[in-house]
């Protein structure tokens, strides 16, 4: 059934996700199916899908929103394919790309095809058209170097593409960072790198429920596996994945954030959707 698309008013916030769905490895139908239950409840309009599976045939977030109205976009259908996942962006509105960018900055980071994806959202008044942009850089540790460098080429890409008379550009993606990391307080506009300064508005930190917010935590089966190879301490927990506001001081139109939530946070007969959690935030237009 094809979604409604009704005009969104201050009793209907605009509904955002993004989720690290982690391509097609352990148990994809299943987790897919569990993601495909998830989003049918939110019934989100924007979303942000990292290491989104395209390869060989299979699209994963396709096979997820099968039959449900999202228009998408995969970065491999307008960049080189490099590998079997990448960014996948899906609107429940007509949009169009305005930019793709490579966050691939060194050559430490040229082991995943790390890009920024925008686009442009023929949201319905009062949003109007909006600038949606998924994000994802590095994933070591060790590489916040790189996130640095990359945070940068995205604040640059945001500030090419921004129209200071419209509705706060929306941010979203697996940022493989915590928000006392140089690249996130740079984002959220608590230090400049490379000589320039950003700011964006995080929405857990703005309209989440006080906790932690880990979206990448030892508590998840999938990520326990990874964790107990990759990072060999038992307890690692962090908050990495978020969505992102425009500044009230770039834009027009003004906006906040009603709630945001962690999502897709519980297995289901064994089962996690993801390796990650989802982050899911409501926007209201202010008058």
């Amino acid at each position: 059934m094809e979604m409604q698309e009704t005009a969104l008013s201050i009793d209907r916030p605009l509904r955002v996700l993004t989720m690290n769905i982690w391509t097609f490895a352990e148990s994809c139908d299943k987790r897919n199916a569990l993601i495909r239950e998830g989003i049918s409840e939110l019934s989100p309009d924007l979303m942000a899908f990292q290491e989104a599976g395209y390869a060989d045939g299979r699209h994963q977030v396709a096979e997820i929103l099968d039959g449900m109205g999202y228009r998408i976009l995969h970065q491999f259908e307008v960049g080189d394919a490099h590998g079997n996942n990448a960014n996948c962006i899906a609107c429940r509105w007509p949009f169009e790309l305005v930019e793709m960018i490579s966050l691939q900055v060194t050559p430490q980071a040229k082991n995943y095809p790390y890009a920024a994806i925008a686009v442009r959202v023929n949201a319905p008044e009062p949003v109007g058209p909006i600038l949606f942009v998924n994000s994802k850089p590095s994933w070591e540790l060790n590489r916040e170097y790189e996130r640095e460098l990359q945070a940068v080429e995205l604040a640059k890409l945001l500030e090419r593409h921004r129209d200071r008379q419209a509705f706060p550009a929306v941010v979203a993606g697996d940022f493989d960072a915590t928000p006392d990391s140089a690249s996130i307080r740079f984002l959220t506009g608590r230090q400049s790198l490379a000589g320039i300064c950003t700011h964006l508005l995080d929405a857990w930190a703005q309209a989440g429920d006080g906790s932690a917010g880990h979206t990448w935590t030892y508590e998840n089966d999938f990520a326990h596996s990874i964790i107990k190879r990759a990072i060999r301490q038992p307890n690692h927990a962090r908050r990495i994945d978020y969505v992102f506001l425009g500044s009230p001081h770039d834009y027009g139109k003004h906006a906040q954030f009603r709630e945001c939530r962690v999502v897709l946070n519980r297995p289901q007969d064994g089962i996690w959707p993801s390796d990650h959690y989802a982050v899911y935030a409501e926007i209201d237009v202010a008058t």
